[in-house]
């Protein structure tokens, strides 16, 4: 025998001892995975008893005593206390137009002259008619003082001094309807002239001169000039029905824009329409707001913040504090037993990071911070160590 035989001899038998060895490990391995994965007596009698329900940890806090009075933010907006929009009753040509846009004005001021001959002419005639008629009835008078002297002495009928008589009558009767006529001329003439009819500002105009217009001009929407009071300024908001209560007349508040930043300026409720509109379920109600040095133009839009005076007791509560079940809100509140117990509560307003809760919580409760989806009621909790109320 070789060398070469000898160590190929060798060789074989070291590598069916190696094979040998491999199968055993890896027999030992699937006998040792097997015994892990097949319960032991011991496992299989703790899986015939019944788990115990895990108890959750919450965080609580203190509800905080909501202020007597609170504000009310709502949109607004600013409107002339008064304005007028001016227009002609007489028909012609305009002649003069007397004022511009921002002018401010007196009462009185004439603003347009409307020049119209045929009035004029309307006027002459009609005055002519009345000296006509007085001298119609100076003529029938002195008819009937002739008549007066004749009869007894029977030198006329008593029919004719009733005939003159009735004369007289008929002559005073014509005079008044010609003097009613001049007046009422004198009138139209009137409206010739337009006049401001209080002390403001023109903040509209819509009439040149050589304009034509006519006795109906208003009636289509147009007008000569809109003359506003904006010494004070008159803002309307539509209060919610949940505050309509609130507000009456007297409720102070303040107005602010945001192109004025650093000031507030003082109104006060004046009416409300003590109505509440189906269509949008609120109610409109008129501040009033002074403006002496017309540093605010109407028209401008700010919020307004109403003084109002709370008629029950409110809290207030994070706003994660408060869960939506089947469409009402509820409010988790931890008991004296550690057990769970959902409440319905009002909602005042929502105040963002705040709720304000108007009914079902108080001061002494503890209200679960964002409540878990998986409690219910009567589950028993641990309270964590507890937060401290709302600043």
């Amino acid at each position: 025998m070789t060398m070469a035989t000898t160590l190929m001899k060798v060789l074989g038998l070291l590598g069916v001892a190696a094979g040998a060895i491999a199968v055993d490990r890896h027999f030992n391995l699937v006998s040792s995975a097997a015994g892990m994965l097949a319960p032991g007596p011991a496992a299989m009698a703790n899986n015939a008893k019944p788990a115990a329900a895990a108890i959750r940890t919450v965080r609580v806090v203190a509800p905080k005593a909501a202020a007597g009075r609170f504000g009310l933010t709502l949109s607004g907006r600013t409107a002339p206390i008064e304005q007028a929009r001016l227009s002609g009753r007489a028909t012609g040509v305009v002649s003069e137009r007397r004022g511009e846009i921002g002018d401010r004005v007196k009462a009185g001021d004439v603003l347009v002259v409307i020049d119209a001959p045929e009035i004029r002419q309307q006027l002459d005639r009609a005055r002519a008619a009345v000296q006509q008629v007085k001298a119609r009835l100076q003529l029938a008078e002195q008819t009937l003082d002739r008549a007066q002297e004749l009869v007894p002495k029977k030198f006329l009928p008593e029919q004719a001094r009733d005939d003159r008589e009735a004369s007289v009558a008929i002559a005073k009767a014509d005079l008044a309807a010609a003097q009613a006529e001049v007046r009422r001329l004198e009138e139209v003439q009137g409206f010739q002239t337009i006049r401001a009819p209080f002390d403001g500002v023109i903040i509209e105009r819509q009439v040149e001169r050589g304009d034509r217009v006519t006795g109906d001009f208003g009636a289509t929407g147009t007008f000569f000039y809109n003359v506003a009071r904006l010494e004070q300024l008159r803002i309307e908001i539509d209060v919610p029905q949940s505050f309509a209560l609130k507000v009456t007349p007297g409720t102070p508040a303040k107005f602010t824009f945001a192109e004025i930043l650093d000031r507030q300026f003082d109104a006060q409720v004046v009416r409300t329409s003590r109505s509440i509109d189906q269509t949008s379920g609120t109610m409109r109600a008129e501040l009033v707001m002074a403006n002496s040095d017309f540093s605010l133009p109407a028209g401008l839009s700010g919020q307004v913040i109403l003084d109002v005076e709370r008629d029950t007791p409110c809290v207030l509560v994070p706003g994660n504090a408060l869960v939506v079940r089947q469409g009402e809100q509820f409010a988790a509140v931890v008991g004296a037993d550690q057990k769970i117990a959902f409440r319905k509560v009002r909602v005042g307003r929502d105040l963002g990071a705040e709720a304000e809760v108007c009914a079902g919580l108080t001061l002494e409760d503890r209200v679960v911070l964002s409540p878990n989806a998986l409690l219910k009621p009567g589950d028993q909790v641990e309270v964590a160590k507890p937060v401290s109320a709302l600043p």
